[in-house]
């Protein structure tokens, strides 16, 4: 799945919220996939086939966008798992994503095709994100422990995958 921003920004931006904008990372887009054939029987994307929209537009709310010259970052889900599992329960919780992180020289220098070169890599990382559960954990003394949804978890775990992806980002 591929995002570009195309929408303008209000002119009554506020001074904060564009001093947070100049902090971000510019790309020309976006581009998530999960590919987890890697693991003959993952069934994660039965359970989850918006996974690669929902990180891509979790990752692209974390950055601004400019023109193609802008570079254009790729992001590759391998694995989606449970304990190391990649055949998730009929519960479709998983605990585990990792992927690798590409970023390339602009959006139009992805072009492959007889005559053009192969696109530039500025950046390259692989990235894994695990969750692991509060179980066993002692509490203050009137303190509760609360399991999330499973989708609160899902957001969760997307949420955090984005938030690290955009961490490491580093090719200015």
């Amino acid at each position: 799945m591929k995002f570009m921003q195309t929408t303008a920004l209000a002119l009554s931006m506020s001074f904060a919220g564009y001093a947070a904008m100049a902090d971000m990372p510019t790309v020309s887009a976006v581009e998530v996939e999960a590919d987890l054939s890697a693991y003959e029987n993952s069934n994660a994307l039965d359970f989850w086939p918006t996974l690669d929209d929902d990180l891509g537009k979790a990752i692209a709310d974390k950055l601004n966008f400019d023109d193609a010259t802008a570079p254009r970052l790729e992001v590759q889900l391998t694995k989606v798992a449970i304990d190391g599992d990649t055949v998730l329960p009929d519960s479709g919780e998983f605990n585990h994503l990792e992927g690798i992180i590409a970023v390339h020289s602009g959006l139009d220098s992805g072009n492959t095709t007889e005559g053009k070169a192969d696109p530039e890599v500025l950046q390259s990382f692989p990235l894994t994100v695990v969750a692991k559960t509060g179980e066993g954990m002692e509490l203050p003394e009137g303190w509760y422990l609360i399991a999330p949804s499973q989708e609160d978890f899902y957001q969760a775990m997307v949420a955090a995958y984005a938030e690290k992806v955009v961490e490491r980002l580093d090719f200015e």
